[in-house]
């Protein structure tokens, strides 16, 4: 299996429901003409004032007495957060003892520094905003969700962007063998224990401002996904636009 490099969904910032929760702000946008619909989605930023706690709050904390999210979800930034999502930079988290943790710690702060929930104006439409940072190929974000092994689960989403010549962006799956309550991106020792599996999912490049669907089919061990949103490659100050997040489960009529 190839470890993919998926980095770890314009509108406020979402870290919660199933991990944690956090305030919601809305960047409001300014009305844009028609011809000026592009530009408008490539400058789109949303900066939340709650930022600087997240690396905070986002450690290893167990929360078993809770119900762990699941399919089905609908993420469309329109109200209460439905989706936890958190950062991601690289493969891997460093070790606590490594001298690399405290630039990648810096790397965090400064996704966390360009990402939110922006709203446009005329359309009140919210979705999810980040862009890429100029040290590092891959970044992102991850939520997890509690599925079933050997079990089919449709992803879909909405992603605006236009990206430079050697950048891709899209929604990947990571599968684990078992739910475990941890706000923050895995070592690669907790990651090498617990994985079962990738899926590229959608990987698209160029100017888009489509909506995507795939499927994944989990494997006999797996009770926990990661729904990674990644963007790799080139660096640009264009941000991506996530919306309308939906994963469920895929009914096997013969098993009915």
């Amino acid at each position: 299996m190839r470890t993919l490099i998926l980095a770890t969904l314009c509108f406020t910032l979402f870290f919660a429901t199933g991990c944690q929760e956090e305030t919601q702000e809305t960047i409001e946008i300014p009305p844009q003409s028609a011809q000026k619909d592009k530009e408008a989605a490539k400058k789109i930023m949303a900066v939340s004032e709650q930022a600087a706690s997240l690396e905070e709050k986002s450690s290893q904390t167990e929360q078993t007495n809770q119900e762990p999210p699941k399919p089905p979800i609908f993420e469309d930034f329109q109200g209460a957060p439905k989706l936890s999502l958190f950062p991601r930079a690289g493969d891997f988290r460093p070790e606590d003892d490594s001298d690399r943790l405290p630039y990648w710690n810096t790397f965090i702060e400064h996704l966390i520094k360009v990402t939110g929930v922006a709203e446009d104006q005329p359309t009140e439409n919210r979705a999810w905003a980040f862009r890429s940072i100029k040290t590092i190929d891959s970044v992102g974000f991850f939520s997890p969700l509690a599925v079933e092994p050997q079990s089919t689960y449709q992803v879909s989403f909405k992603l605006t962007t236009e990206l430079p010549e050697g950048a891709s962006a899209g929604v990947g799956i990571l599968e684990f063998n078992e739910f475990l309550w941890i706000s923050a991106q895995y070592t690669e020792e907790l990651f090498q224990k617990h994985y079962r599996g990738i899926h590229e999912g959608i990987r698209v490049t160029g100017t888009t401002a489509d909506e995507h669907t795939f499927t994944v089919t989990t494997g006999p061990e797996t009770h926990m996904i990661h729904v990674v949103l990644f963007r790799e490659g080139a660096h640009d100050r264009n941000n991506l636009l996530f919306d309308d997040i939906a994963v469920d489960e895929v009914k096997d009529e013969k098993k009915e």
